[in-house]
């Protein structure tokens, strides 16, 4: 049993993690067994430190087995640290884009001038002890003193609760997670979306329960001011923009509230409405149109911002215009899905930029959407991301006759099977249900 501590505290935190996650995998002879919750942290600081220093830390941990001596492995981390973009320096605590410990290799004892295990000070700093005691509670602590042969359960229980952030260096576990698909929190500041159509309509509202989406594990916040829902009214783009701008140009002001700084989606198919948003330094457009636009394509071109494509027969979506029972619906999205990919792509896209949706239900039937979920991994040849909007969507009633806002459990039963199918983001409604169970699932891999 070997375990790696991860760290990041510059730029995108979860980004980083995820990348040094993907390359330890690909370390020969190595394997990756389980994957720890990530936990926020105070930066560890000397005396002294300069203030831009102090910026909090992401920490994760990988339980591995290899046959890689420790020295070995430890170049090998190195040269991953180096490639991600951290270089080497003299400098002790500052700032870190990443670093990647072995934090216990077994009950081995190393201590010589290139490498220290255990992991010196491991006992003091939960960031570190915590997610190896995740993944090895009944590991032994090796060293000589009064915490030698202590099981990790055992060395964490005296700080309490993982959740409060009463532990040193207010160490706290988050939902997010780096080996589980990104959750795509839903915002919906419009009177006639299917779910939650007016509970968020003022920008107080809106920005109060975007805080709650992140604290409660979502990544990207996606928001929409025109509804998509059957017999919804399709609103021009004055009245969509009038909705929208109150909420983005509000972000900055509570940009301190967040547990991590969330990617922001706009909804919207309406190129005008785009550009303004990325004028405001949104993330992404989430076109459900397809991308079809000309206009949209053109500005989408010349941005940097991520875009998700979306497969439809029509907005709103229509029980009246959906797919044939007899036709191949895989091969048929699949081959839509390609051509529009290489329309964007000679437009001047970059296939790394798009994001395919699916479309669970807009132009489906709930047999259709069942099917698209349950085949959703042959969706990856397309060679981009992935996104699933399967929250609380009609395809549901086959398993409940419940109403649309009691479908959470159903949601997120579906979440724990897209998550095991390659799929990049989860767009849910009840964000913590998906975070909570995804957590229990990787536990007990």
């Amino acid at each position: 049993m070997i375990i790696l501590g991860l760290g990041a505290n510059i730029g995108d935190r979860l980004y980083h993690l995820r990348k040094a996650l993907q390359a330890i995998k690909a370390i020969p002879h190595l394997t990756v067994q389980h994957v720890s919750p990530v936990y926020l942290s105070d930066a560890l600081l000397p005396d002294h430190a300069p203030r831009d220093w102090d910026q909090p830390y992401l920490n994760a941990a990988l339980r591995c087995e290899t046959t890689l001596d420790p020295l070995e492995l430890l170049q090998q981390l190195k040269n991953i640290e180096w490639s991600i973009g951290r270089k080497p320096e003299v400098r002790h605590w500052g700032p870190r884009i990443l670093d990647i410990d072995i934090l216990a290799w077994d009950d081995k004892i190393i201590k010589n001038d290139a490498l220290t295990i255990p992991h010196e000070n491991l006992l003091k700093r939960p960031f570190a002890l915590w997610p190896l005691a995740d993944l090895s509670p009944f590991w032994r602590f090796p060293l000589r003193g009064p915490y030698e042969n202590k099981t990790a359960a055992e060395l964490v229980a005296s700080w309490g609760s993982r959740f409060t952030g009463q532990a040193p260096f207010h160490t706290k576990q988050i939902n997010q997670r780096i080996d589980m698909p990104q959750l795509v929190g839903i915002l919906n500041i419009t009177p006639d979306s299917f779910s939650d159509g007016g509970k968020f309509l003022s920008p107080d509202h809106a920005l109060v329960h975007m805080i709650k989406l992140i604290a409660s594990g979502a990544e990207i916040i996606d928001i929409g001011a025109q509804s998509t829902a059957p017999h919804a009214t399709i609103v021009g783009e004055k009245e969509e923009w009038l909705r929208l701008q109150p909420v983005l140009s509000a972000l900055p002001s509570i940009k301190n509230q967040f547990v991590i700084t969330p990617k922001i989606s706009v909804d919207t198919f309406h190129a005008s409405v785009a550009a303004k948003a990325l004028r405001l330094n949104v993330d992404w457009i989430n076109d459900v149109s397809g991308l079809k636009e000309p206009a949209m394509i053109s500005l989408l071109a010349q941005s940097n911002a991520d875009c998700v494509m979306m497969h439809h027969l029509g907005i709103p979506a229509s029980s009246h215009q959906v797919l044939s029972y007899d036709q191949d619906l895989l091969k048929l999205i699949y081959e839509w899905a390609e051509k529009q990919l290489n329309k964007l792509e000679c437009a001047g896209m970059k296939r790394e930029k798009i994001i395919f949706d699916p479309g669970i239900g807009f132009g489906k039937i709930a047999e259709h959407s069942l099917q698209l979920i349950k085949h959703i991994n042959e969706f990856k040849n397309l060679g981009v991301r992935l996104l699933v909007g399967h929250s609380r969507k009609s395809f549901l009633s086959l398993f409940t006759n419940r109403a649309v806002l009691d479908r959470d459990v159903e949601t997120m039963v579906t979440s724990l099977y897209l998550a095991n199918q390659s799929v990049d983001y989860l767009r849910v409604h009840h964000v913590e249900l998906c975070a909570r169970g995804m957590k229990v699932a990787a536990a007990l891999l």
